[in-house]
């Protein structure tokens, strides 16, 4: 299992992580701004993702579930979040763990894609 802790502080994955959520977000339509300030991207992130979760859940829900799909959140870990009920806690889990699945599939990208030319 990768740690995040190690990556945290690493400003090339802050920012893909970043870039990563942006694009996911655009298409879903739901516009994401990143300051560019690695000590607060992760508060910055949550902030926007969170009301763009719950909007699309409660607007667009087909486009809901394919944004999940897209970032390849596991489905049992939304289920348990979204089956306490979708008030005002819910959803900033939920932004947690799509934030935690973005910041992962970078890292994995970083650790294993070959190095560009």
């Amino acid at each position: 299992m990768i740690s995040p802790e190690l990556y945290r502080h690493d400003l090339e994955v802050v920012r893909n992580t970043a870039a990563q959520v942006i694009k996911d977000f655009g298409l879903a339509g739901v516009e994401i701004v990143f300051s560019g300030n690695p000590q607060t991207a992760y508060q910055e992130l949550l902030q926007q993702v969170t009301p763009g979760l719950e909007l699309l859940y409660k607007k667009q829900h087909k486009t809901f579930m394919m944004l999940l799909y897209r970032i390849d959140v596991e489905e049992s870990r939304v289920k348990a979040i979204l089956s306490q009920g979708t008030g005002t806690g819910s959803f900033p889990k939920l932004a947690a763990l799509v934030l935690e699945r973005e910041f992962i599939k970078v890292v994995l990208r970083k650790l294993y894609s070959p190095p560009s030319v």
